[in-house]
């Protein structure tokens, strides 16, 4: 297959495409950014798991490593957190901003960085982790804890590394430990590590003795990772997380039609219309591009009327995994067209990047709409934790809360995680009140008082009720 035998535009546009694909980059990282801001402030992160570790990082001033295969993305979720804590901060909402600053901010540093490393004659390639950032990453992007995330960018990040700038030493020990890093970041990485390796490999044979060593010892890295990452997926920590583990890959993440995963429905309809985008009929092009962005902006008018029912937090859970399986795909597809002399350049039309833009801007917007409504959810705990004393039974919550019986309220209340989350929202750290899970949630954190996390930055002396089991 040659270049001529793939779609182009029906037009020589008078700017070059590398260029258009680095404006439409520059623009999804600056959305992309501030949407996170937003999120970092209110700290949105503390959703699911992220309130519990919180609570550890708080209590032991350490790291919460509690998944062996992803360690290295754990560790800088929670770096900042850490060091706040290991420097006297004890508020619980400042720590939480800080551990939801590592989980947010990391995906748009690590993203933003591959602009550096692609050379300026290629920003073409940049295609990759734009496709990432603006159609993976909001999939999944709502549950805080997700290691996908981040896995994905820093395996972006390692195989534009070894691509561009190994003939050089400050590129090459990059490389070296950026695939470091990957070795240990998520069990959904072993296919795109093999790749990396794969990659490493059929540049040694053909390059420098500097370049020869690196890539050899790139290819090492990512063999020996992929291993270590194939082993917890044969071997995980406990049986149920190789069913999570199979969920967070092929699990429902599109939802279904009474619980959706808006941002994840954007994208594939994003992927949709590529087949008539690419067409040479240009009234075909046209009208996809007005379907699609009327698609877009009936959505978000729909999050805006009705955001209680059309936000299902499960749905980010199911996804998690999605980042990184999407990023094998794509750096597998990205590695071919290397190799035969192509480039994304071939698809990169202008519809096409209209309809990438237009998803560059849904997606933070759609962002914006789910951190304020967990802004008024969270406001709502911490309202009701100040008035209550002792443990709160579920229905109990779920009457003050969530009288409506919306979708969001209704998922996040009957999670475990609203345990902790309402410890995390007691009033100047004074703890009077804790928000029970439903009788059906599959894991309790804290069974008995003596399980309580004890905190510098909390007071339990107003707690006097055992808490029920």
């Amino acid at each position: 297959m040659t270049a001529a035998n793939l779609p182009a535009s029906s037009e020589s546009p008078a700017v070059p495409t590398d260029s258009r694909i680095a404006g439409v980059f520059a623009v999804s990282i600056l959305l992309a950014a501030l949407a996170a801001a937003y999120a970092v402030v209110s700290a949105r992160d503390l959703v699911y798991d992220g309130s519990f570790y919180l609570l550890g990082i708080a209590t032991h001033r350490s790291f919460q490593l509690f998944e062996p295969g992803r360690v290295s993305v754990q560790i800088l979720q929670q770096c900042l957190a850490v060091l706040g804590a290991r420097l006297g901060i004890h508020d619980l909402w400042t720590l939480g901003c800080l551990f939801a600053l590592g989980a947010s901010g990391w995906p748009i540093i690590l993203t933003a960085s591959c602009w550096f490393v692609v050379p300026s004659t290629q920003r073409i390639w940049l295609a990759g982790p734009l496709l990432n950032l603006v159609v993976a990453i909001p999939a999944t992007s709502f549950i805080g804890i997700g290691e996908g995330v981040i896995a994905s960018c820093l395996l972006w990040l390692a195989f534009l590394l070894v691509s561009f700038r190994m003939e050089s030493a400050p590129g090459a020990v990059m490389a070296i430990t950026v695939t470091l890093v990957c070795a240990f970041s998520h069990e959904s990485a072993v296919p795109c590590l093999v790749l990396i390796a794969f990659l490493a490999i059929s540049r040694a044979h053909e390059s420098k003795i500097l370049e020869h060593t690196a890539s050899f010892c790139v290819a090492a890295i990512a063999t020996a990772g992929a291993c270590y990452e194939l082993f917890w997926i044969v071997f995980p920590r406990s049986a149920i997380e190789r069913s999570d583990f199979l969920v967070s890959l092929l699990g429902g993440f599109l939802g279904t039609p009474h619980a959706p995963n808006l941002p994840a429905l954007a994208s594939l309809a994003a992927v949709a219309a590529l087949p008539f985008v690419l067409s040479r009929d240009g009234k075909l092009r046209a009208a996809t591009i007005t379907t699609y962005f009327a698609l877009l902006a009936v959505t978000i008018l729909l999050l805006v009327a009705l955001p209680g029912e059309l936000i299902a937090p499960s749905r980010f859970f199911a996804a998690r995994g999605l980042p990184v399986g999407l990023t094998t795909l794509l750096a597998i597809a990205f590695f071919l067209m290397k190799r035969r002399g192509l480039s994304p350049a071939q698809f990169a039309n202008g519809p096409t990047l209209a309809i990438l833009f237009s998803l560059a801007v849904f997606q933070p917007l759609a962002q914006a709409i789910m951190t304020e409504n967990w802004n008024i959810y969270v406001s709502s705990i911490r309202g009701l934790v100040s008035v209550r004393e002792g443990a709160i039974l579920h229905s109990e919550a779920m009457h003050a809360i969530d009288p409506d019986g919306t979708r969001f309220r209704r998922e996040l209340l009957e999670s475990w995680s609203v345990e902790p989350l309402s410890i995390v929202l007691a009033h100047e750290g004074h703890v009077a009140a804790i928000l029970l899970p439903a009788s059906n949630a599959r894991w309790i954190p804290y069974r008995n008082p003596a399980s309580l996390p004890r905190a510098p930055g909390l007071d339990w002396s107003g707690f006097g009720e055992p808490v029920p089991r």
